[in-house]
């Protein structure tokens, strides 16, 4: 059986680790951020309208994280509820990839003005590749409260 080395997320040697490792480190960094930005023990989904603790709360991403150039930015994920993300991310809805993502669609046209869905997508639209060290400036941009 293959041991895996335990990543450590406070790493300064950044340059040393491998892109999947920064991409871990980002994950974990961006979500370290969002909860400090709301330093509560609840959290409210601006989805679902309600407080849910902070084991109850997913980094949610409307353009989808596997797109690196909106995987770490803050218009793209925010704190939402797991209810929102697991369970109703499973129910269809016509136009949409799912309830979670109308609702979601709607919250950030209310939130941030009817273009930043078009912003999101033009931006995941980028074919460049995401390279070192725009890991690195993402995982200090978060580590260092932005």
């Amino acid at each position: 059986m293959k041991k895996y080395k335990k990543l450590d997320y406070n790493e300064e040697d950044l340059e040393s680790l491998s892109n999947s490792d920064l991409k871990k480190l980002g994950d974990y960094w961006m979500r370290q951020y969002l909860l400090r930005e709301h330093p509560n023990q609840y959290y409210t989904c601006p989805i679902k309208n309600r407080k849910y603790p902070v084991d109850k709360m997913h980094c949610c991403h409307y353009e989808d994280r596997a797109n690196l150039w909106t995987r770490y930015n803050l218009l793209n994920v925010h704190l939402l509820s797991a209810q929102s993300n697991t369970w109703d991310a499973q129910i269809m809805v016509e136009g949409y990839k799912s309830k979670h993502h109308k609702e979601y669609s709607q919250w950030l046209i209310k939130e941030y003005g009817a273009e930043i869905l078009n912003t999101l997508r033009e931006q995941a639209k980028r074919t460049d590749t995401f390279k070192k060290e725009d890991y690195i400036e993402a995982i200090n941009k978060f580590r260092n409260n932005g």
